[in-house]
């Protein structure tokens, strides 16, 4: 179950609508369950997020469209995985216009010993076939 903060400058609700509808059909092309979706938007004013243009030597600069996704991940998801979702965000987001260069995306492990998904229920280990 990954759970995403995307953190960007401000944006219309439609704009956010779009990203939102985008990480998700990334989520499940990486094969996550389709009713999987936990997302937090964080929209900050002009003055409230820098970001270098060019770190880490891109070819060309972000532009004002930045957007940070932080995916909250199970410690042990398999690295292949984490490729996958990558790629799939990269290209999802692509489709509605957002420039990879534009993109940060950081992986956060979480033993899932330490989350409740709900119910009051701690969650299980993860296993291998997850």
């Amino acid at each position: 179950m990954p759970v995403f903060t995307i953190t960007l400058k401000s944006r219309n609700t439609l704009d956010k609508k779009r990203i939102s509808s985008a990480i998700h059909a990334a989520v499940v092309k990486t094969g996550y369950p389709a009713n999987d979706q936990f997302q937090r938007f964080i929209s900050l004013g002009e003055d409230d997020l820098y970001v270098d243009p060019t770190y880490p030597d891109l070819e060309s600069p972000r532009s004002a469209n930045f957007v940070l996704i932080e995916a909250m991940l199970s410690s042990g998801s398999p690295d292949a995985r984490k490729q996958l979702l990558l790629q799939s965000l990269v290209q999802e987001l692509a489709l509605i216009g957002l420039d990879s260069n534009d993109l940060m995306v950081l992986f956060i492990e979480l033993d899932r010993l330490n989350s409740s998904f709900g119910g009051g229920r701690r969650a299980s280990p993860l296993s291998m076939s997850q």
